[in-house]
């Protein structure tokens, strides 16, 4: 039996360069930095989107592997993000530095799609769905 249903928090993710990074979804995409901290070893940073429900954590930690090391494919881990015009959005994502990756493969009638990376090789998927979930 279900004890409770639970808040997402944060999702978190192990990066090489948590402040650099933050500071380019903070500028490029409109992310509120929350906190960060950073010293030789380790840093962190806390990422809200402006609906303060979730926050995405940019971690470096000595002796964890970024995530982008261990990956093989893009759909393994990708943060999504709701987009008007996918097409334009990822165009733009790409003249800040990000790469782009495909349409992504799996989608619905109707829905469109794009994945471009982050300049450290994160990937961000672009979603307009043509249903609201």
């Amino acid at each position: 039996m279900l004890m409770k249903a639970y808040d997402i928090e944060h999702i978190g993710i192990a990066v090489e360069k948590p402040i650099e990074m933050a500071n380019w979804y903070r500028d490029t995409l409109g992310f509120n930095i929350k906190f960060s901290a950073e010293d030789e070893e380790k840093g962190v940073a806390f990422l809200g989107d402006g609906s303060d429900r979730v926050m995405l954590e940019l971690g470096k930690v000595p002796d964890v592997l970024p995530l982008t090391k261990g990956m093989s494919h893009h759909l393994q881990l990708h943060i999504a993000l709701k987009s008007d015009d996918p097409d334009r959005e990822a165009e733009f994502l790409v003249s800040k530095a990000a790469k782009f990756v495909e349409k992504c493969p799996i989608r619905m009638p109707g829905e469109n799609l794009r994945v471009p990376s982050d300049p450290w090789g994160n990937t961000i998927q672009l979603v307009k769905r043509s249903v609201k979930r």
